[in-house]
């Protein structure tokens, strides 16, 4: 079956409609650039000023041609004018067969060099806090995650917000890189390992619940390896829920490029290995103390083998952490539905990833 999308207004629908032909393509359907010749028609419209309007209402009529005089089957109308006019449409222009509003899904997340440092230019402090509580009053804003924060500048205020804030996600991403004092101010860092060990502490008090996601750099220049035995036995004794690691790579006009004492690739590799075996049993304890509990989750897709749906809750950050899965049977794909919430209870698990039934 053959799928064609006409899209218009902004590069963001453009995106929007790559994501949606995507979506087709990975169900076995054919993408076809010649609309008289699409089964299936999809009409991306914007609806932002009244101009727009006109034109997404005459592209629709014009689409719906098809269906006399060419293959169409079907009309699709998505994007801004369906979110914000569907019962209108569907009462105005009975040629539309299906009208879908950019799902509900409501996370937002806020990411920078330096997540932490928000403010600091604007007003000359620190003010992330403020703009969470800004942002978790706008109707619709479901999930707020922040990404990238150096310990440093995590204060109580920030801390406290996230612990106390029900729409920001209880998840820290704090990049430490090292735990060793040497090595941290060779990497530049602010961080010392007494700040990290106390910021952590201070998360732990006021947000129990909180999940902690870091990344380390191994093999760094001058590295030794009673060093590198600090990082590993900090990460043994912190417990990081998520933790990301790699070796240190040399790159030119840097000011590490030149630092004597480079290690060999092999060390570094047999150090990455080492770690990421440590932080493997630390995820499996972190996973099995997930079993019975329950989690609305965001539906995101179907895995590549069409077994599971794969979810994720506000414990899970997008792209760099593991999923939770649904098997597809009858009962949960009656109940579920891509790109929408579900409740579910963690039933498995495995060392980076959760099974879940719907409740």
């Amino acid at each position: 079956m053959n799928i064609g999308i006409v899209t218009l207004g902004c590069t963001k629908n453009q995106v929007d409609s790559e994501m949606i032909l995507g979506v087709f393509k990975a169900q076995g359907f054919n993408i076809t650039n010649q609309v008289e010749e699409a089964d299936i028609i999809v009409v991306n419209t914007c609806g932002f000023i009244e101009p727009a309007k006109e034109e997404a209402i005459n592209t629709i009529l014009e689409m719906a041609d098809y269906k006399i005089d060419g293959n169409c089957k079907a009309l699709i109308v998505t994007g801004c004018l369906a979110k914000r006019y569907k019962k209108e449409i569907y009462e105005s222009l009975p040629e539309v067969d299906l009208v879908i509003g950019e799902q509900g899904l409501k996370e937002f997340c806020i990411i920078a060099q330096d997540t932490s440092k928000y403010g600091l230019d604007i007003y000359g402090e620190l003010k992330l806090a403020e703009l969470l509580r800004r942002m978790s009053q706008i109707e619709g804003v479901k999930w707020i995650r922040i990404l990238y924060m150096y310990l440093y500048e995590t204060t109580d205020e920030l801390i406290e917000e996230i612990a106390n804030n029900p729409k920001v996600c209880k998840y820290f991403d704090i990049p430490i890189q090292h735990l060793n004092n040497k090595m941290l101010k060779d990497m530049n860092r602010h961080d010392t390992k007494e700040l990290i060990y106390d910021r952590i502490a201070r998360i732990k008090e006021l947000c129990p619940d909180a999940i902690l996601r870091t990344t380390c750099i191994v093999g760094f220049p001058g590295e030794t390896e009673e060093e590198f035995e600090e990082l590993l036995d900090g990460v043994k004794e912190l417990e990081f829920d998520r933790l990301g690691a790699f070796t240190y790579s040399p790159e030119e006009n840097t000011p590490s490029y030149d630092f004597d004492g480079q290690l060999e690739e092999d060390v570094k590799q047999e150090r990455l290995k080492r770690l990421m075996n440590t932080q493997k049993e630390i995820s499996l304890k972190k996973n099995k103390a997930r079993l019975g509990k329950t989690y609305e989750v965001i539906v995101e897709d179907i895995d590549e083998t069409e077994e599971y749906f794969v979810c994720r809750s506000m414990l899970e950050a997008p792209d760099v952490d593991g999923r939770i899965y649904i098997k597809i049977d009858e009962d949960s794909a009656a109940k579920v539905i891509v790109g929408d919430y579900a409740t579910v209870e963690i039933i498995d698990y495995n060392d980076y990833d959760l099974f879940a039934k719907v409740i």
